[in-house]
């Protein structure tokens, strides 16, 4: 059955290279909340979360809970985003599955971004309410088309038509990854585990290939600039490599931030907003992780300005990541170290390819760091093109790119098939490290045969 069900016609999977440079932050450059007891004095979150939170004291049994709040759901969740991940992780694991689903269905904008909650749950939200957000999509796009052709002075209109038909055509997008017809049946299954319509623009979102709440190997990935969900297709495609790596794990495509356009680059703001809600999902994760007593692995990988947006955010607290890998990257803040990212020394890794000048441009202008310098301490690894001790030949990474336009133009990517920089990030983000020494390798100008990383 198809993502809304058999009534749903299928969506156009392209979208115009207009709306392309109206992903996340580019739009506005392009066009102009103790595992037991109770919590007392809850007022209102900072969140656009409705309702009057009563001064009252919070029980952090679901049980009592639930109770406490059997007529009051829309104050349930308002009462659930002013405690920890930690605090909901203990919470969530106790509550009847009924009070979840009335959760769900009255509160799915609360539900689907609830750090410390069940990413099964979260999903169901997120699905449940993103038909929702499609509608009042395609009616914001015909009101800002019928503003457009009113308005004597149409450059504000503009934009906002502009802005509106990126939302439009990215939700479409999120819909169309989502939809299980559109992929192989031996595809691993897609959660939507975070989804932020309070934007201009394309939403944000997260989407998990694999099951987060059971695997053993768990990978966020945050792409650079000009991502957002127009390009989660093609994204996914990387992903999921990266996922395939082992049947126990789970890869995230983390499009949680406005990344910026090439402009913004320079600058660290959009990675700093971005890294706030990036340590957020990270602390959800090892909250839920602790508290069900998951014995994952918990590795983020970072892509050109998504490397300084992860570096700041993992400089900000510990949030248990096993190992930081970065490709490509647009630089680290100068006043980050290695020391700082509150990650092994030895499990902070950096590949730059040979090919790949616009890393370089983005570090000298912005001034920030080069983690894939030998003096800055990370440990290296190859994206070159090499030679296996078994005769494996992997291929060389030739452009800025973690991915291309379509599976035929990933070959010489970042998370290409069959690259040395996959082969790496697999062996890194499973548990392998040993594996990506250089010594047994030889540099390699070979056609490129596909290797296989799931060893």
């Amino acid at each position: 059955m198809g993502f809304w069900g058999e009534a749903r016609g299928s969506m156009s999977r392209r979208v115009s290279p207009l709306l392309h440079a109206f992903g996340g932050a580019a739009t506005a450059l392009a066009v102009g909340a103790a595992a037991v007891g109770f919590v007392t004095d809850v007022g209102l979150p900072d969140t656009p979360f409705s309702g009057v939170v009563s001064l009252e004291p919070v029980p952090l049994d679901g049980q009592d809970f639930a109770a406490q709040f059997a007529d009051r759901i829309p104050t349930a969740a308002d009462v659930l985003h002013t405690l920890t991940p930690l605090q909901v992780a203990a919470l969530w694991r106790d509550l009847p599955d009924s009070f979840v689903d009335r959760l769900i269905d009255e509160r799915p904008d609360a539900v689907g971004n609830l750090e410390g909650a069940d990413y099964a749950d979260r999903d169901r939200a997120n699905v449940y309410r993103l038909a929702i957000v499609q509608e009042q999509a395609q009616d914001a796009q015909q009101e800002a088309l019928s503003r457009f052709r009113s308005v004597v002075s149409q450059a504000a209109a503009a934009i906002q038509l502009a802005e509106a038909e990126a939302r439009v055509a990215a939700i479409d997008t999120l819909v169309d990854v989502l939809d299980d017809r559109h992929r192989a049946p031996s595809s691993p299954d897609r959660f939507l585990i975070s989804l932020d319509d309070s934007v201009d623009g394309p939403p944000l979102a997260a989407i998990a290939v694999g099951d987060l709440d059971v695997a053993l190997y768990s990978t966020f990935f945050v792409p650079g600039m000009n991502s957002s969900l127009l390009e989660a297709e093609d994204y996914l495609r990387g992903v999921t490599r990266i996922q395939q790596a082992s049947e126990d794990s789970a890869a995230v495509l983390w499009l949680g931030y406005e990344s910026p356009g090439p402009v913004e680059t320079v600058s660290t703001l959009r990675a700093e907003a971005g890294a706030v809600r990036l340590a957020a999902a990270l602390e959800g994760y090892d909250s839920y992780r602790d508290t069900v007593g998951l014995p994952s692995e918990l590795s983020v990988l970072a892509h050109s300005y998504g490397s300084t947006t992860a570096a700041i955010a993992l400089s900000s607290g510990n949030y248990g990541v096993s190992s930081f890998v970065m490709i490509g990257s647009a630089g680290v803040p100068a006043d980050i170290e290695l020391d700082d990212l509150q990650v092994r020394p030895d499990r902070v890794y950096a590949s730059e390819a040979m090919a790949d000048v616009m890393a370089g441009k983005g570090q000298f202008w912005s001034g920030r760091v080069n983690p894939a310098s030998v003096d800055w301490g990370a440990q290296l690894f190859g994206s070159n093109g090499a030679t296996l001790d078994d005769g494996t030949v992997l291929a060389a990474v030739t452009a800025h790119d973690v991915v291309g336009p379509d599976t035929d133009a990933d070959h010489d990517k970042y998370l290409g098939d069959g690259t040395e920089s996959l082969y790496d990030i697999r062996m890194i983000v499973t548990g392998q490290r040993h594996e990506i020494t250089p010594g047994g390798r030889t540099p390699s100008t070979d056609a490129p045969i596909l290797a296989d990383g799931a060893k």
